[in-house]
């Protein structure tokens, strides 16, 4: 064997093995479930939600440990005037000092920072909830580019059978030529539309890949973008946003304790020694500082805190309210969609698929034009892009309907 030769097989051999690659990776079946485990594996907002829990539940421990005592050392009558200038009239006290919580102080901020872990969980799930949203809606728009690939790819098949048949008609003398030449040209913007359609397929591809960082190297099933199947959840108390009202609320209300707490007056006992230089003796020392709320009983920051907490009450409301308007408005939306898909499927397209099989039997027969049956297959186009779009306006509004419910959390939510 020639060096050519082996070098022209083994080039063939790599090309086979490259392209075999490639289909292998074309025919990997990508799910929504793993597309949102790939996505959810590698979002940054989710470890930076993760992370202000870990946190939070240092705030906790933190937050019950009681004060530190304070060591306190005092000198007194010494470095003065007279028979004071030296230490041999000094006198000097150890002691330590403790403050006692009696209002309620540790148990108080323990509740506040137990609150935070929740407050942040919550908003992890907040997080969590836009995520999957969003690969939703990005695995929606790679459905649809797929669906609408392959209305182009029928259409431009189409279009090469009537090129064949009128090339056919033309070589007969049945057709004049600019019969041909317009075919030809119908054909090239079938053909263009089919690259357009990969392309936006490929855009789609990629952008769903973005959101792990992988390749576009895959395919995706088709089956239940075209069906009604699949749940989205009722019931908005699953609301990732209600949830976080909530454990605001909660916080709220640990705030007002904390509050509360602090304008109960808490003790600081002291117990030493105190050294008498002058007799080189010592006595033990001990004392209680009380404070005297004259001026300050913490009555602002308790009425802040009730505010706030009343605030908060009403935002959950409103955040309610509007949750409920949008789902609404998503159910309406998926009843409008699937109408529109029923009627299409009722009585547009057969209609057009029925006008399309009479006009290319009759051109087969000599009865019509190309020109007919290219209309006729046009009609057909618009029907069955049309319902893609209304597939699409339903799975959009049943993806929005998730994402207000809080379903993404159910394996099979948004499948």
């Amino acid at each position: 064997m020639s060096f050519h030769n082996y070098a022209a097989r083994s080039g063939f051999a790599c090309l086979v093995a490259i392209v075999a690659v490639g289909e292998a990776h074309a025919q990997q079946k990508l799910t929504l479930q793993e597309a949102f485990a790939r996505a959810l594996g590698d979002a940054p907002s989710l470890q930076a939600a993760e992370q202000a829990t870990l946190g939070a539940e240092a705030g906790v421990r933190q937050a019950d440990r009681m004060p530190n005592p304070t060591l306190d050392i005092t000198a007194e009558n010494f470095a003065g005037g007279s028979q004071y200038q030296v230490f041999d009239k000094a006198e000097t006290t150890f002691s330590l000092s403790q403050k006692l919580e009696w209002g309620g102080d540790r148990d108080a901020r323990t509740r506040l920072a137990a609150a935070d872990v929740k407050t942040a969980r919550a908003g992890g799930g907040v997080r969590r909830q836009d995520v999957m949203h969003q690969v939703a809606l990005a695995y929606l728009a790679v459905q649809k580019a797929g669906a609408e690939l392959g209305i182009a790819n029928e259409r431009a098949e189409v279009a090469r059978r009537i090129v064949e048949t009128v090339s056919k008609r033309v070589q007969a003398a049945r057709d004049p030529l600019l019969a041909g030449a317009r075919s030809e040209a119908l054909l090239a913007d079938a053909e263009i539309g089919v690259e357009a359609a990969r392309l936006a397929d490929q855009a789609a591809k990629s952008r769903l890949a973005s959101f792990w960082g992988g390749d576009a190297y895959f395919d995706i099933e088709l089956a239940s973008f075209q069906s009604f199947s699949g749940s989205a959840g009722e019931n908005v108390d699953g609301s990732a946003e209600l949830a976080l009202a909530a454990a605001e609320q909660e916080r709220a209300l640990a705030a007002v304790g904390v509050e509360q707490a602090r304008a109960q007056q808490d003790l600081t006992v002291s117990a030493g020694l105190r050294y008498f230089h002058e007799t080189d003796e010592a006595a033990l020392v001990v004392g209680v500082a009380i404070p005297l709320p004259f001026w300050d009983q913490n009555e602002g920051a308790i009425a802040r805190a009730e505010s706030e907490r009343s605030r908060l009450r009403f935002e959950t409301e409103a955040i309610r309210r509007n949750i409920e308007r949008e789902a609404n408005t998503a159910r309406s939306q998926m009843s409008i969609a699937r109408a529109e898909i029923e009627s299409i499927d009722a009585r547009l397209l057969p209609s057009a698929e029925k006008a399309l099989a009479f006009a290319t039997q009759g051109y087969n027969a000599g009865g019509f034009s190309y020109l007919d049956v290219l209309d006729a297959q046009r009609i057909v186009v618009q029907a069955r892009l049309q319902r893609i779009s209304a597939f699409h306006s339903y799975h959009s509004a049943r993806v929005a309907l998730a994402r207000l419910t809080g379903a993404f959390d159910g394996a099979g939510a948004v499948q």
